[in-house]
């Protein structure tokens, strides 16, 4: 039985993830659950106000948002975004970066973990070697 530990390739690397991808490999990487990528618009509520963004990324436990201009929030801001194929959930701010509003998740719905099962399927068939 090999034992030598495997990285898996997604692609290639972006210049914006170079930063991630270093901090994983000295064993900073914090998630416990798989990113998928994706482009959806959302809205995001902070107190009395809403703000049009973009969910980059997701995963069961927190989700990444595209940066919003002028938005007051630092991390341990709480948050609820709101998206058509995820419903809505509430969340906390982790981090903000050049790459856009890190956020964990507090209580994700049924409906978001269904929608989240569902780009899994997707993902596993548009990354079929081959196709």
């Amino acid at each position: 039985m090999n034992a030598t530990p495997h990285t898996p390739r997604t692609g290639p690397v972006s210049p914006g993830s170079v930063g991630l991808v270093a901090e994983a490999r000295n064993g900073g990487e914090r998630r416990r659950d798989r990113r998928f990528p994706v482009t959806l618009s959302a809205r995001l509520r902070h107190g009395d106000r809403s703000y049009r963004t973009e969910i980059l990324n997701l995963s069961r436990g927190g989700l990444l948002l595209a940066p919003v201009a002028a938005i007051p929030l630092g991390p341990g801001a709480a948050i609820r975004i709101e998206a058509a194929s995820i419903g809505e959930v509430e969340a906390r701010v982790v981090s903000l970066s050049a790459l856009g509003i890190h956020v964990r998740l507090e209580d994700a719905s049924e409906r978001f973990q269904h929608a989240l099962v569902r780009l899994a399927r997707l993902t596993r068939i548009w990354t079929v070697p081959g196709v």
